[in-house]
């Protein structure tokens, strides 16, 4: 373990959390760990946290456990298994997408009153699936702020561009309603949608039958796989 004193430990944090767009509410939620107990470890009023306790930080400030504890000088034999759900931000690329405040009823074509500004897209991305296959939608609550936080901008990729398998995070139009974001598990006989939120008591997951769904009972719509989400602009 190198020297790194509990003052440049908590000055790192504070400038990674600051580059990657989040408030401190919004780490805590996505951490695991209180608002205060972030405020005291980035003021140096805390020494550096447990390893256990870095683990969870590197999770919700969405960079990989190597990073956080190269900050607080634990250099040798780090175990890399922790799955980051999301891409590390890169610098973004002059190519914009609009973000949408809502999508309801399939794709969201000329929909202008609800476009709410617009997004810079990582060239990455724009090579993996392409600009028009692309949507970014404003999150409007809590039910997934393990991953994503509310305020946050989803950037879905359309399902006829990816794959997707049970578990992951998808943008869902249930009986025309607005999208949400939920993790969907397809199974031959039901479709199951679950929250991923530390919120557990207020959200809830729920399912409908395979057969419902066919007759439309309720019309159920996968619009796009999350590949990325930006917190700040």
């Amino acid at each position: 373990m190198n020297d790194v004193t509990k003052e440049e430990f908590g000055n790192n944090i504070r400038d990674l959390r600051k580059n990657k767009g989040f408030s401190i509410r919004q780490l805590a939620l996505q951490s695991g760990v209180s608002n205060p107990f972030l405020s005291q470890v980035e003021n140096a009023k805390r020494s550096i946290p447990k390893p256990s306790t870095l683990e969870k930080i590197a999770h919700g400030l969405r960079v990989d456990k190597s990073v956080i504890f190269k900050m607080a000088g634990i250099v040798d034999n780090i175990p890399n298994n922790i799955s980051n759900e999301l891409p590390i931000r890169s610098t973004p690329s002059t190519v914009s997408i609009p973000i949408y405040g809502r999508i309801s009823a399939g794709y969201p074509e000329g929909a202008k009153e609800d476009i709410d500004g617009n997004v810079k897209i990582d060239d990455e991305l724009i090579e993996r699936y392409g600009k028009d296959n692309l949507i970014g939608l404003r999150v409007n609550g809590e039910s997934m702020n393990k991953v994503v936080p509310n305020g946050a901008v989803a950037i879905l990729a359309k399902v006829d561009t990816c794959e997707i398998t049970n578990g992951d995070i998808c943008g869902v139009i249930i009986d025309g309603d607005a999208a949400t974001l939920k993790r969907v598990y397809q199974y031959p006989d039901r479709i199951r949608f679950e929250p991923d939120s530390w919120l557990k008591e207020e959200f809830k997951p729920f399912e409908y039958s395979k057969e419902d769904i066919d007759n439309g009972q309720p019309p159920v719509q996968i619009i796009g796989k999350l590949v990325h989400q930006q917190s700040s602009f």
